[in-house]
């Protein structure tokens, strides 16, 4: 059951990334005073955490949630490279696969202590 949970929310995750992608840039609304340069790369970094821990989740495995993450975020730059004012960048697919990874090991890390059981 919590395996099937995790594919319909993996699902419904990428639908929402794949719509984030599709939205043009501009106008300032993601202006805030505490950006920095390539601060969009920790914002792919942790979208794609949640994608990687739903992955994980799913499969039970980490591979596969890293795999994922590669496989969504060549597809969102692609999306991204048709809409106007976004482009397609590498660094960004890089940034989701290190996230999806990231993702993936936390859930890992916490489904073996939780079955560890308490100290």
């Amino acid at each position: 059951m919590r395996r099937a949970w995790a594919y319909g929310a993996a699902a419904v995750w990428v639908a929402a990334l794949f719509a984030l992608s599709s939205a043009p840039l501009g106008g300032g609304a993601l202006d805030f005073p505490w950006r920095f340069a390539h601060d969009d790369k920790l914002v792919h970094a942790g979208l794609y955490a949640v994608l990687g821990a739903l992955l994980r989740l799913a499969s039970g495995r980490v591979a596969p949630a890293a795999a994922g993450g590669l496989i969504v975020g060549l597809l969102d730059e692609t999306i991204q490279s048709r809409v106007p004012g976004r482009h397609a960048d590498p660094w960004d697919v890089l940034a989701d696969v290190v996230g999806a990874t990231a993702g993936a090991l936390a859930v890992a890390w916490w489904l073996r202590r939780r079955a560890r059981g308490p100290r």
